[in-house]
């Protein structure tokens, strides 16, 4: 089983770079690139961006209101990232990893260890 994940952490600036550089990689992924209806679009994924870089911009000056906004915008974008993993790691085989590493998506590679029953005590 194939564990998918984005880096979504870290100071604002940071958070936006990273989403910029995996937007990229998503819309060269061919996985990626007509994804269906259930899934977040680029174009939706690049309004969000968009709009978390705008109120990150307007919150500079210490804006107590533009600081919530920019928040909620961050918020908002982590949670489509979070979408995209999901759909990701459902139509992700292990032939499509060295794909997924380009776009820059992280792979963990989980495996499950068989529990061994506790021994019976008299």
């Amino acid at each position: 089983m194939l564990r998918l994940r984005f880096d979504l952490s870290g100071r604002p600036a940071t958070l936006i770079t990273n989403c910029k550089r995996y937007y990229n990689g998503l819309c060269g992924l061919g996985l990626y690139r007509n994804p269906p209806d259930q899934a977040i679009s680029l174009a939706s994924l690049n309004e969000a961006i968009v709009n978390a870089d705008q109120k990150y911009q307007s919150a500079i000056n210490y804006d107590r209101v533009q600081i919530i906004l920019r928040n909620n915008a961050f918020k908002e974008l982590i949670e489509k990232f979070k979408k995209v993993v999901a759909y990701l790691q459902l139509v992700a085989t292990e032939d499509d990893i060295p794909d997924l590493l380009q776009a820059g998506v992280q792979v963990v590679e989980v495996n499950r260890k068989k529990k061994a029953p506790a021994p019976a005590t008299d």
